[in-house]
Order: structure tokens, then sequence, then C-alpha cells
């Protein structure tokens, strides 16, 4: 049976990110996030959509946007609101060092944009959630296609999902982690492949479901998914030390082609995984 509203993937993954992104700015009770919504002109002179948004006059709607029970996703205003109001309260509680301020909502717009875009396509083609279990609940990933045979054959891996656990662990690591939990709702292999780097850069328990991730990829023919999951069965060392050379040719990758975003990502995720002391830590909050 559908769910009610029938979601996507695209959707439901985008609901998850920013509720986990509530939870990561310290869970600030939805009393004290709506007298902030109050004070943004105050406190963000700079935020030119200080003003009055829709949907946000109350507690009740504010849960019902981080629950994801609307039909539709949050509005460019109601998430550029909603982003302010936790940064300034965890920078108040000392959840987060720093508050990033408006800087952080260009990465945040792009991302709301991208999630709709890949919302419509695939309400178009009809692919929505079965019984949906909220924002706790795993999404189960659509199996991959193939972008060419695999140079080694692999058996084919069990469908992936996306946890509660990969959620926090790539919306910690900045922008372009974000776009990444979206994007696996089209089953892009490569994306795939980029999640299992990020997952196995991470502490345990992030790290222990890397190996499906890059099964997945490397099934569906991206070669250095098949080569690290196959160093996943020498060890999980080495499959990390190969996790890092491929990190670092993609942040330069990223570097000459011009996408600092993604190029910030991977440099994190090689120097997490090089850093046996900051893998052992709590993954800390990324712009």
């Amino acid at each position: 049976m559908a769910t009610k509203p029938r979601r996507t993937r695209a959707h439901q993954l985008m609901v998850n990110c920013l509720n986990q992104t509530y939870l990561q700015h310290g869970e600030p009770y939805l009393s004290r996030v709506l007298k902030t919504l109050k004070r943004l002109p105050d406190l963000y002179p700079d935020f030119a959509g200080a003003g009055d948004a829709a949907g946000l006059s109350s507690k009740g709607n504010i849960q019902k946007i981080l629950a994801g029970t609307h039909d539709s996703l949050p509005s460019a205003s109601q998430l550029s609101r909603l982003i302010l109001a936790f940064q300034h309260l965890a920078r108040v509680d000392e959840v987060i060092p720093v508050d990033p301020g408006v800087s952080t909502l260009r990465g945040w717009q792009a991302l709301l944009i991208e999630a709709r875009t890949l919302d419509k396509e695939q309400v178009r083609r009809g692919e929505f959630i079965e019984d949906a279990g909220g924002v706790d609940a795993p999404v189960r990933l659509p199996t991959p296609s193939p972008l060419a045979e695999p140079s080694r054959p692999l058996a084919v891996p069990e469908p992936v999902e996306m946890t509660r656990l990969e959620m926090h662990a790539l919306t910690t690591l900045g922008q372009y982690a974000r776009s990444l939990a979206v994007r696996t709702s089209t089953g892009d292999p490569g994306v795939l492949f980029e999640v299992a780097l990020a997952l196995i850069a991470s502490s345990s328990p992030y790290a222990q479901r890397a190996e499906s991730f890059a099964a997945n990829a490397g099934a569906a023919g991206v070669s250095a998914a098949t080569d690290l999951f196959m160093a996943f069965k020498t060890g999980r060392d080495e499959a990390r030390v190969f996790a890092v050379t491929q990190a670092r040719v993609l942040e330069y990758a990223a570097l000459r082609s011009g996408d600092e975003a993604a190029a910030r990502f991977f440099g994190r995720c090689a120097g997490r995984a090089t850093n046996p002391g900051t893998r052992g830590k709590a993954p800390l909050l990324e712009g």
C-alpha cells in the first residue's frame, strides 16, 4: 500500500537530510525555533528573505516539515529560515563553534532545487516508496543501472539502504555530501561509490556498510568500486588505504574542474581516513 501522501525517494531523502541537520544542531525545542524565526531580521540583517514565511507560524507546522508529513517539500523561504534558526540556536548552546550565517544558504537552496528536480522525475516515472516509515526508517535505494561490464564478475549484491547512520555520516560532511545523500535516490553507481568513500573514512559504525555501497557500484561497472570491494576482502585497513588514494584522485579532478565543494568533500574523506584520531571522534558539522 502506497504512503499517504506518496513520496519519492528524492523527497524522503531530502526530508531526512533536513531532519538529520536539525538533530545535529542540538535538536532545540520547537518553541525556541519558533521564537528565533521571529528574530531573524535582527539576528541576520544581511538575510534578504527575513520577512514572514508561510507555514512557519506554529510548532505543529515546523514539526510536519521536519517529519516530512506534508505533500510537498519545504519552500525556499522556509528552508533558509529554518537553517538560520538551527545555526543560531546551535551556536548559543555551543553545539557548533561558529555560526556561519547566510553563507550556507546557497548550498541548501541548490540542494532543494536538486531534490525537487529528482522528485518530479521520479513522480513522472511513478517511482514511489511503498510503506515509508518516516525519517527514522531506512530508504531502500534502486538497483544501479550498469555503466559497463564489470572488470571482474561480482555476485549481484543485495539492494542497499540509506539508513539513519549513513545519513548522519553524510550530512556532517558538508554541502557536496548532502547532495550525494539525495542523489542516491537515483541509484547512480558513481554516487554510491562516492558514498562508500565517505563511509569508510568515518569511524565505526559509519564505516561498517561502506562495503555494501562499493559492492552495488562495482556490480554496475564502476571499476574503482570493484577494487575497493575486493580490498575489503583483504581487510578494512587495506580498503581504507585504497579509499584514501581514490579520494585524493577525485579531489584533484574536482580542483581541476573548479568544483570547490566536491574538492573539499574528497579532501575531508582522505583526511579523516588517514587520521585515526579523527576517525575515533564523532563527525563534526561542516558547512
